[in-house]
């Protein structure tokens, strides 16, 4: 019996640590939406996995942790399917309760973030939208977006790794 207690912790141990958290903090007064990917970058990018119900919103002033793809439907807002690209020709929707998504968060890691803010009431806002992270397979980290004369975004976004865990930080 200890040991198939012993055996049921150490996989649930495993599977948590398999997961790879996102932390997503909108410090501005705009409504952020987000298009979230991860990919092995080690492989090509396969596989890719991509969250199927954009946008992503999160509020002025608000937070949002999805803890890897595996049950992202429980967080507020639900990622509620995930797009799988497990090689080229070879896609597949899986739902957020899949346990394919369990082993895909062990291969996998946040890879970009495609986002773009608007004005709550409705005013239009230029330079709105951009990509942060690694855009795609052996590109290098865009970490820091901040507002140039060619490039006047509304705001200054941050992506960096601390402690095994992926933040992107919008002020």
């Amino acid at each position: 019996m200890k040991k198939i207690f012993l055996s049921l912790f150490a996989m649930s141990t495993l599977q948590i640590y398999a997961q790879k958290t996102i932390n997503i903090f909108n410090y501005t007064p705009y409504n952020l939406t987000n298009y979230l990917v991860g990919a092995d970058q080690t492989n090509n990018c396969y596989p890719s996995i991509s969250g199927t119900n954009y946008p992503i919103p999160v509020p002025p002033l608000g937070t949002v942790s999805y803890t890897g793809y595996y049950n992202s439907q429980l967080q507020n807002p639900g990622i509620n399917s995930w797009d799988v690209i497990l090689a080229p020709n070879n896609g597949s929707t899986q739902p957020s309760t899949s346990p394919l998504l369990i082993a895909l968060g062990a291969s996998t890691d946040w890879m970009m973030n495609k986002f773009y803010v608007s004005d709550p009431s409705g005013a239009p806002l230029y330079y709105s939208g951009a990509s942060i992270g690694t855009l795609s397979c052996g590109a290098p980290l865009i970490s820091t977006l901040t507002p140039t004369s060619t490039t006047p975004y509304p705001f200054e976004a941050f992506w960096f790794v601390a402690g095994g865990q992926t933040y992107f930080v919008l002020q």
